[in-house]
């Protein structure tokens, strides 16, 4: 919260969200709410219940194109998204080969 920008992003969210009696919960530095856009505003966490994982798995292979990474123990363990292989690319993109490409050309 020592950033003003965050901050008040955070209050101005916080804000609309009560004005619009939209249930959600809050710990004085971001919001959780429920529902089910992939994109939250800024200082917001969107989250969404689910049944059947194959639920989950239909919403992830629908938006694949939107989602950077899938967190669960039979993909990619919890505590390891931010800690890629040497093999793992930003958005499937080999940088050094796509550097090398550029400068020998």
């Amino acid at each position: 919260m020592d950033n003003k920008k965050y901050a008040n992003n955070y209050d101005y969210h916080r804000a609309l969200f009560m004005m619009n009696q939209e249930p959600f919960l809050e710990n004085g530095f971001f919001i959780l709410r429920e529902n089910t856009s992939l994109h939250s505003p800024l200082s917001t966490l969107n989250y969404e219940f689910y049944q059947q994982i194959s639920t989950v798995n239909k919403f992830i292979n629908d938006h694949k194109e939107e989602v950077q990474c899938s967190v669960n123990k039979e993909v990619l363990a919890c505590g390891q998204s931010q800690q890629p292989s040497l093999i793992d690319y930003a958005d499937g993109v080999d940088t050094l080969f796509f550097l090398k490409e550029i400068f020998e050309n």
